[in-house]
Order: C-alpha cells, then structure tokens, then sequence
C-alpha cells in the first residue's frame, strides 16, 4: 500500500541548508500493520495529525488502516452504532516490533465519543475509531493502525542555535501558554512544514529538528473492543 510521505526532502530545505556532517541518528524500523480480517474488508485513508490546537501546529499526514476482528456471535440482532450515539471503547497500543504501551486493563475509564463526531477532533486517531465502530456491537474488536511511513535520515537538521529560524521560533513559542522551545516540542516551520524538536544543545550550539512524521520507521498498532453504546441526551433535549 502506498504510504504518503509528508514533507519532500526540498520542501524542508527551504528552512534549512543541511550540515555537512549530522551525526545524530535513528534507528528505522519496518512498517507492520497487525493482520486479523481479510485484506479487502480493510479501509484505509490518509488524515493530517494536528499536534498542537494553541500552537496552531497541523500537518503530518497520518496513514490509518482499520479492520474488523471476525466476530464470536454471528447474530445480525445486535444493536450497532448509529451516527449520534454515544460509544465508549477500551483500547490497548503496541509498537510495530511487539511493545506493548497500553493495554486495555490500564485505562481507568472507556473512551467515549459521539459517532460521526470525529472530524471536530482534528486527530487521525479518533477518525480511525469513529470508522472502526461502525458495524460493530458490543463485544467486538478492530485492528487500527495508524502509520507516517518510512524514515528518512535526510529530514532530520542539526542547526545552529543562532539560526534565523531558531531565533524565530524561540520568539514565537517564548510566550505565556505555549510553553517555550524545548525537544519534544512540535513545531510549524516558515515553509509551512510541521517539525519536532529532537534535541537542544545550548552548549554546543546546536539543534536538531525532525521533519518526519513522528510514526515514521515506527507505527503504531491498536486494538480497539466497543463496550457500550448509548443513545445520545442531546437528541432527546432537542426532540423535547
């Protein structure tokens, strides 16, 4: 399946001009997306990850693959979402080699969420579990993963920290709530491509900035099991 890359090596040069030699390094891992259901009953679709809402950071296009768990009851009886509802859902997470990150006893509570809701979310995750849920009832499960492609080595910058840009962006994050430039921290370059920052060293003057998407080289594997679904309150408000 083809896996969109979201920033061209050209298109982040635009901000950078590559060091000659960068010696910080990540380790690339192939994609592996979890196999439960046939491969024509998958649905895939690709969705920008908005990192940060008070940033107004976006980008990252994230590929979502969602398939069913074949079901125990076979019974077409049973009560399936509609859009409004309210569902609620447990769901575990794993790195593509096998870690788990989450598993579904670690949630204190089922996420729950209004069916054909998810695009107000602004996240690729939750459009994958509002897809996942439709057909399912109570009891079933479904395989998402959620994947940012391979991981290109010439996407990731060493800069001085006295580059123009870095100057920009400790200016611009250097403001109450958004809370300053530090690694970890998604960030919205001057060509419109979002990044994060990987490591700073004031000392050496240097810092690395990562355009890959943040899955890349390193998916993300979920399982997801419908525990509930309710009528929506607000519907009976408005019918009232």
């Amino acid at each position: 399946r083809a896996v969109t890359v979201v920033s061209s090596v050209s298109a982040a040069t635009a901000a950078f001009r590559r060091p000659k030699h960068t010696h910080a390094r990540r380790v690339s891992r192939s994609v592996v997306t979890a196999a439960a259901a046939p491969d024509d009953d998958t649905v895939t679709f690709t969705a920008p990850m908005l990192q940060n809402v008070r940033q107004k950071v976006s980008g990252f296009e994230t590929t979502m693959a969602v398939s069913k768990l074949p079901r125990d009851d076979k019974s077409d009886t049973r009560r399936t979402p509609a859009a409004g509802d309210l569902v609620s859902i447990l769901f575990s997470a794993q790195t593509a080699d096998g870690e788990l990150l989450q598993g579904m006893e670690d949630m204190e509570e089922p996420l729950t969420f209004e069916v054909g809701g998810a695009a107000a979310m602004g996240n690729p995750l939750f459009l994958a579990f509002d897809s996942a849920v439709l057909g399912m009832a109570v009891g079933d499960q479904a395989l998402v993963n959620a994947s940012g492609g391979e991981y290109d080595p010439q996407l990731l910058f060493k800069v001085p920290i006295g580059h123009p840009e870095i100057l920009r962006l400790q200016e611009e994050l250097d403001q109450p709530g958004k809370g300053g430039l530090h690694p970890g921290a998604t960030v919205a370059l001057s060509n419109g491509n979002a990044a994060v920052i990987r490591e700073m060293n004031e000392d050496a003057g240097f810092v690395m900035v990562d355009s890959n998407h943040p899955f890349a080289g390193a998916p993300l594997n979920l399982t997801l099991k419908l525990v509930a679904i309710e009528d929506n309150p607000d519907d009976d408000e408005t019918d009232a």
